[in-house]
């Protein structure tokens, strides 16, 4: 029974090849522009949270309350805070403010003190040099390396190998200064860094500003920065963290999080209104398909047929062009991610500018992720069924003597 009901519905459909094209691609459509806008959010997410985040702040921070001045051990606890589940790395900071002088200008600098080693894994930085190493180790008896952003360096006027001066207050009041070797030049995108940004290690960060612990704070790089308050949460529960302060990037960047939480409604109110779009095209091609079958349906149920089993066809027909349209849509949205994945979207070729920390930016690269995916596919097929109840009624309803005798 149920075979011979999928044989006439499938009949039915290439019967009426017109109308059966157009609620597939309705739903095609519909499906790929919700994963596609899904994908280009997820991946702008990506990348404003990498840009301003994986730059310099980290997804999360631990750092001293108001009764521990600094870190101490931060080897340790580096060791410890990574083998936590969701740390994918730590890296110890020591942080100050200096007048950097080279032979040719000057400027008012941050100073940064970070571990070579651990760094890379934490932040992004270290691989956007464009001219010599990061931080390498010189031989004893040479100046100290420090790398510092490009339009820094072009405003001083320094070139990889030239020296660099710093000037410091140390954290005891006394004044200090010291000679550097420029190891290296980046260009991070961030004025905040590129302008007025200057690293070494923390070695020498903590002799420069006389501290007299090994790190000011870590920062922390998580397997999913959405969820650093869920792992801030977990983390204060340690007992080597009980003195300490542990804040994700909601504390430490609340204007980046309130973006977001803008986004995400502007995301919701863009789906409601295509969802409403996509079930009014649907609804209409569903309508007109039942009422140009009114004949056709009459003479089936004067036949015997019962009006749940034609109903019961029509419910079969739109699950077969629902997954059509799935099919259809999923792959064309998957195969246009995948194909703009690696050289992303220019979305200044569109008019469109990319704001806050992506700004400067031009190019988008959407991700696609599989619960969005199947989320999507589940809601429009769920859309497609629901635009058929009241076609439905309207069929339950059908006088087939009425019907045969209009057209008679």
């Amino acid at each position: 029974m149920a075979l011979s009901a999928l044989h006439f519905a499938w009949r039915s459909l290439r019967r009426h090849p017109r109308r059966s094209a157009l609620v597939t691609l309705a739903l095609a459509g519909g499906l790929f522009v919700l994963v596609f806008l899904k994908a280009l959010q997820a991946g702008f997410v990506e990348q404003r949270l990498e840009s301003g985040l994986g730059l310099q702040l980290g997804h999360l921070r631990v750092g001293p309350t108001d009764d521990v001045s600094g870190l101490d051990d931060v080897d340790a606890l580096c060791t410890l805070l990574e083998a936590r589940p969701g740390v994918r790395a730590a890296a110890p900071r020591v942080h100050g403010r200096a007048f950097a002088r080279s032979a040719r200008g000057s400027a008012a600098v941050a100073v940064l003190g970070v571990d070579p080693e651990r760094e890379p894994a934490a932040f992004t930085l270290p691989g956007l040099l464009t001219e010599g190493a990061f931080l390498a180790k010189r031989p004893i008896g040479t100046l100290p390396p420090v790398v510092l952003g490009a339009p820094l360096a072009a405003a001083l006027q320094l070139v990889v190998g030239d020296q660099l001066a710093l000037l410091v207050e140390g954290r005891d009041g006394s004044l200090h200064a010291e000679a550097f070797r420029v190891d290296g030049l980046f260009r991070s995108g961030a004025p905040s860094l590129d302008d007025a940004a200057v690293y070494l290690t923390t070695r020498h960060a903590r002799l420069l500003l006389d501290a007299r612990h090994e790190a000011d704070d870590i920062a922390l790089r998580c397997d999913d920065p959405l969820a650093a308050d869920a792992l801030a949460a977990e983390l204060r529960t340690l007992p080597e963290l009980a003195r300490l302060r542990v804040e994700s990037w909601h504390a430490s960047a609340p204007e980046l999080r309130s973006a977001l939480d803008m986004l995400a409604l502007v995301e919701r109110v863009r789906t409601l209104v295509l969802f409403v779009l996509v079930g009014l095209g649907t609804l209409n091609a569903v309508s007109m398909s039942v009422f140009e079958r009114r004949r056709e349906f009459g003479m089936l149920l004067s036949l015997g047929l019962r009006p749940w089993a034609v109903a019961r066809l029509v419910l079969l027909e739109m699950t077969l062009l629902a997954a059509a349209g799935l099919a259809l849509g999923g792959g064309l949205a998957w195969l246009t991610v995948e194909l703009l994945a690696e050289h992303g979207l220019d979305v200044s070729a569109l008019g469109a500018r990319l704001p806050g920390a992506l700004e400067g930016t031009s190019v988008l690269f959407p991700v696609l992720v599989p619960e969005h995916l199947f989320l999507s596919a589940l809601w429009v097929a769920l859309l497609a069924l629901a635009v058929l109840a009241w076609p439905l009624v309207s069929l339950l309803r059908l006088d087939p003597a009425q019907v045969l005798r209009d057209r008679g």
